[in-house]
């Protein structure tokens, strides 16, 4: 039943995402595209650098607090920290925007009011609904994530209605529903947190906590930097050498990929990763629950990527605006660098589970060399096409020496097979699509509706027998008093 409510949940959240890149690439212009992207880009660096190491290392303590009744504690100190860190960006973008370093495109006060709005109410609203599945209650998780989506689209959607097809107004719909979403998903979540039983313990933060905390975060702090300047710096190089026009256009068919990999990435993590978090505090368990992750994840990885290059102008037909449609190389490109990036978030969570993050920095750092590099090299030869080669080719980069570093250090690696079974699988779909497009003429929409729909099947049919084996053992954490 879990499992049952994750693939629905999962499934309406992608159809909801795509469904709103579709609407946001009619009524915006690739220009309003690219500055959507850039304050998203501003908003991660943010995020990744000064909080998503905090919020990992709740993560990895949630079912440790909650056992001893300190969770409420912990994460209001987490929400004052929210607001130092907006606190920080509402102090450097303004100089940032005097600069002139970055053509943001929109007034100051609208970056100000979207990107520290973000940082606190977006990182509320990613915080608490993941955190309710790690405890084990999939389904709020599921039925908030997408409420949540929902809402954003529909403020989003009234937004750009009322005040006109701009960037801002875009933007500030979707963190307008991620706010009151992010309310009811926190309320829920205290109620969970609660102590069962009464306690002498007070909960307090002194320098031990700091210590604990600042050895565990800081590594992940300096290789979340690192893996922003990899796999978004581009957006600054792209506008600086292309414009903005040319960006929004990259990004639109990036985002393709991005949204239908972070859709196959969301559902097996809803189901597998509380286990993976669970069998972290058990010495025993801790390679061994890594290794069960690894498998269930990779070779599905490899069928997702053959199914968005199989697919490519299809997708980008049924799923971008009339100004967009020259974007579908970028949806090839888009396919192999989110999935280096999935494969390096699986190959990280060895360093999170043996609490060595320290092992994250020196990958990452190659990354983020490789990625300006490469792209700076690459846009004024290849225009577009450059970014995308420079990301795809610095994602690989860093999958290669993760592999070195980590996994092949491990007693127990994963299994090569279903890998390269997945391989031939996709080049089997790749070749079925090919030979679908030049007979059935997809310029049509029958044509394109067969081809579709013929490859999604198979797609389905080959997910269900590589994950299989995997679905036996439900990953649900069990609470214990």
């Amino acid at each position: 039943m879990a499992l049952l409510t994750i693939i629905i949940g999962g499934a309406a959240q992608f159809l909801l995402a795509l469904i709103m890149l579709r609407v946001a690439t009619t009524l915006l212009s690739p220009e309003e595209m690219g500055k959507v992207s850039l304050t998203l880009t501003t908003i991660a660096f943010f995020a990744l650098f000064l909080i998503n190491p905090v919020g990992m290392f709740i993560n990895r303590r949630l079912h440790a607090w909650q056992s001893s009744g300190v969770g409420i504690t912990y994460l209001r100190l987490y929400t004052r920290y929210l607001c130092i860190v907006a606190l920080i960006a509402a102090t450097s973008l303004p100089l940032i925007h005097i600069s002139g370093w970055i053509n943001f495109g929109i007034p100051v006060y609208w970056l100000l009011l979207l990107v520290c709005g973000s940082l606190i109410f977006n990182t509320i609203n990613q915080t608490a609904i993941p955190s309710l599945n790690l405890l084990g209650d999939s389904t709020s998780f599921v039925v908030l994530t997408v409420a949540s989506l929902a809402l954003s689209f529909i403020c989003a959607l009234v937004w750009v209605k009322v005040a006109g097809p701009t960037a801002e107004s875009w933007l500030a719909g979707l963190l307008l529903g991620q706010v009151f979403v992010g309310i009811l998903g926190t309320r829920i979540l205290f109620v969970k947190l609660q102590p069962t039983r009464t306690s002498s313990f007070r909960p307090h933060v002194d320098q031990k906590h700091l210590r604990v905390l600042f050895a565990f975060a800081w590594p992940l702090a300096i290789a979340a930097g690192l893996g922003w300047v990899q796999a978004q710096s581009y957006r600054f190089i792209l506008e600086n050498q292309m414009g903005l026009d040319q960006l929004g256009l990259f990004v639109a068919g990036y985002s393709i990929s991005a949204g239908i990999i972070a859709g196959f990435e969301s559902v097996l993590t809803t189901y597998f990763q509380p286990r993976l978090y669970r069998d972290a505090n058990d010495p025993v368990e801790r390679a061994e629950a890594w290794h069960r992750y690894a498998a269930a994840v990779i070779p599905s990885l490899v069928l997702t990527v053959a199914l968005l290059i199989s697919l490519a102008p299809e997708l980008t037909r049924l799923l971008l605006g009339t100004n967009f449609q020259s974007s579908s190389n970028f949806v090839v490109w888009g396919a192999c660098a989110e999935a280096m990036r999935v494969l390096v978030s699986v190959y990280a969570l060895i360093a999170h589970v043996h609490m060595r993050t320290g092992q994250l920095i020196l990958p990452n750092l190659v990354g983020g060399i490789f990625s300006v590099l490469l792209c700076s090299l690459l846009i004024p030869h290849m225009g577009a096409n450059g970014a995308g080669a420079g990301l795809a080719g610095s994602s690989f980069a860093i999958a290669a020496l993760m592999q070195f570093m980590l996994v092949r250090k491990l007693e127990r690696k994963p299994s090569v097979l279903p890998i390269v079974a997945a391989f031939g699988t996709g080049i089997g779909l790749c070749i079925l699509s090919w030979g679908l497009r030049h007979e059935l003429a997809t310029d049509s929409w029958l044509g394109l509706a067969v081809n579709v729909i013929s490859i999604g099947t198979i797609f389905l049919s080959a997910q269900y027998f590589f994950l299989r084996k995997h679905l036996v053992d439900k990953p649900v954490f069990q609470r214990t008093n």
